[in-house]
């Protein structure tokens, strides 16, 4: 994943070292910027941000801690990184990404409580890093590398097929099932094509 923009590492600056440098525009009843950013991880923060404004990728592991920091802290942040750093933006359609990260977020951390064994199994196979490159590429058509491919290949079909229907259901549920399960097929056969190749000799 490329690395977060000065943009998003700035909000976490203001977030965590000048909240008082601002005033925070703040609707009646949200939560205290500071207590917010106390019980939030600068990694999980940035991956929020990025998520909003960049269309960038939510971990599970960020959605979950999202959940559990509440969903006044998120409005919170959100209305924050609007008027300190995205004052051009269009608040409209930046409050309804705020709002739609934050329902797939809930998707995920409920879906923890109802989560089969195969699936739970299949999910311990992937690492975030492969995990995040393959659905990537099955919903923004990006490239996976030849090493996550020969992973994606060792963890086997099942598992693929397992996961890439759960994070459908899961996290992308407003896209075509069909195509996206048809991404996904496409992104397997190319993957096994590429575990059959000889792999490249490492670099010096």
């Amino acid at each position: 994943m490329a690395g977060p923009s000065r943009c998003h590492l700035l909000v976490i600056f203001l977030l965590q070292v000048t909240s008082n440098a601002f005033a925070t525009p703040t609707l009646e009843g949200s939560a205290n910027l500071k207590d917010c950013e106390r019980q939030f991880t600068e990694k999980c923060g940035i991956e929020v941000g990025n998520s909003i404004f960049n269309n960038g990728f939510l971990s599970d592991d960020c959605c979950r801690d999202l959940v559990k920091l509440g969903k006044p802290c998120h409005d919170t942040f959100l209305n924050t990184s609007l008027v300190a750093l995205h004052p051009s933006a269009n608040k409209a359609q930046t409050l309804a990404k705020g709002e739609q990260i934050w329902t797939e977020c809930v998707a995920i951390d409920n879906s923890d409580k109802h989560e089969t064994k195969p699936v739970k199994e299949c999910l311990e196979k992937f690492p975030p890093k492969c995990g995040e490159e393959i659905e990537k590429s099955i919903y923004q058509g990006t490239v996976v590398t030849d090493a996550c491919c020969r992973d994606l290949v060792s963890w086997g079909k099942s598992c693929h097929d397992i996961i890439a229907e759960r994070n459908h259901d899961v996290r992308h549920p407003s896209v075509n099932k069909a195509q996206a399960l048809a991404s996904s097929e496409k992104l397997w056969n190319l993957c096994a094509a590429i575990s059959r190749s000889p792999a490249s000799p490492p670099s010096n």
